[in-house]
């Protein structure tokens, strides 16, 4: 028991071990996905209570998608152009600060408009923050230090049966109400905890001093020969495939899986935190006492299990009927889910950054993000129709979006069998 605990949390691969920037993102992610935790598996249920239908929040997603488009290329300029730093302070507060205060006030479908356009400036600080994440850090403990992310956000597991007892004793609406106004709060501490204590990256400096003199659009402008570069890359073209595939999928399943569980299969909405929870509690148990294990076996097949696991998922959820003895099911599907996400998504990560030239890791970073954006755009509002007209069709769909990932996946494969110790263990 001590080697495992000197091994995970003490020794120089734990997360005490890390350097000053990448240990203060894993200690101060709590701050973030506990209070996201503990409001979001409501959110939509919240939406729906205050008047919006499902076709006003595939509105609401399709809006924020584009306008994600938007703010992720801005990411990486403004992260060459300001230090990873400051803009990751900056950006945050208006991502996430803003949005929460404005979602904790809402009255109307105009609150939630005006928050999604704050709520996409989060693309600007996914580009920045992932440069402080991973920059200074030796190109062998980049996944593992994934895994302390995943490890650091699952930590939530523990708080959020708080809000299965409070949406189960109290007004839905008004515990929501107060749900946002704490996320506001803890994650405003986040923001300016990671300022005050962290430090420019090397490479932010070295980016910082080369477009001192060089105007912010001339900056933009310059983004022509990196997006070139990226397409005379297969493999970037095919992580870019990748990862639009899977932000089409998880716009298909996530948003509209309350909406699914609540009124087609019949589960009381107070239960609805209990799936998160176990979620990530599966996930934790496999990223602590699992995926070491998988490290002899080559990533892409590892990469292909998920999506197998997802399918399989996903056909039992479709299969469950409506009325009594749901929630056995539902906790299967939740684990199967979960196995699936713990298999494929850090890998899915170790990809990305394995196929980024670290000289040009910002803008390419964040025009990777802009065209997932721009080809997933429209998708939220598809789906909020069809969802309108049969809550079945996302999950229908989820299937053979998992099928074309995996076609993905075995092209990628073609190239090359990395192992799985290049992605995060436990």
């Amino acid at each position: 028991m001590k080697q495992w605990f000197a091994r995970h949390f003490t020794g120089p691969d734990s997360v005490m071990g890390l350097r000053t920037n990448p240990k203060l993102c894993v200690l101060t992610e709590p701050m973030w996905s506990i209070p996201h935790a503990l409001y979001i598996p409501f959110f939509v249920l919240y939406m729906h209570a205050l008047g919006l239908g499902d076709a006003d929040i595939g509105i609401l997603i399709s809006v924020g998608i584009f306008l994600q488009m938007i703010m992720a290329f801005l990411g990486g300029v403004a992260s060459d152009k300001f230090g990873r730093r400051l803009t990751t302070l900056i950006a945050d507060i208006l991502a996430w600060s803003v949005p929460t205060a404005l979602w904790a006030m809402a009255q109307d479908f105009r609150w939630f408009l005006a928050a999604a356009v704050f709520n996409s400036v989060w693309r600007v600080s996914e580009v920045s923050w992932q440069c402080l994440l991973v920059e200074d850090v030796e190109a062998e403990k980049i996944a593992k230090l994934y895994n302390w992310v995943y490890i650091s956000g699952l930590l939530a597991v523990f708080f959020a049966p708080l809000s299965v007892y409070f949406i189960g004793a109290f007004d839905l609406v008004a515990v929501m109400r107060f749900l946002l106004a704490f996320t506001c709060v803890s994650m405003t501490a986040k923001f300016i905890i990671l300022y005050k204590y962290g430090t420019e990256t090397d490479q932010g400096r070295v980016r910082m001093a080369e477009t001192k003199d060089t105007p912010f659009l001339e900056i933009c402008g310059q983004c022509w020969g990196v997006l070139a570069q990226m397409f005379k890359s297969p493999a970037t073209v095919r992580v870019l495939a990748l990862v639009t595939v899977l932000n089409i999928q998880q716009i298909a399943s996530n948003n509209f899986f309350a909406l699914y569980v609540v009124y087609e299969l019949g589960i009381e909405e107070q239960w609805l935190a209990l799936f998160p929870i176990m979620r990530t509690g599966v996930m934790l148990v496999f990223f602590l006492g699992v995926q070491n294990k998988l490290n002899r076996f080559p990533m892409y097949a590892i990469m292909l299990g998920g999506l197998v696991t997802f399918t399989a998922g996903h056909v039992l959820l479709l299969n469950i009927p409506q009325g009594q003895g749901l929630m056995l099911p539902m906790f299967v599907f939740t684990a199967l889910d979960a196995c699936a996400a713990a298999l494929f998504l850090p890998r899915r990560d170790t990809l990305v950054i394995l196929n980024v030239d670290p000289a040009e890791r910002a803008r390419i970073m964040s025009l990777l993000i802009v065209i997932m954006l721009l080809l997933s755009s429209p998708f939220g509002y598809i789906f909020g129709l069809l969802s309108e007209y049969n809550r079945r069709i996302p999950y229908m769909l989820s299937i053979g979006l998992f099928v074309i990932m995996a076609g993905i996946v075995l092209l990628e494969r073609g190239r090359g069998q990395p192992q799985a110790s290049q992605t995060p263990s436990g």
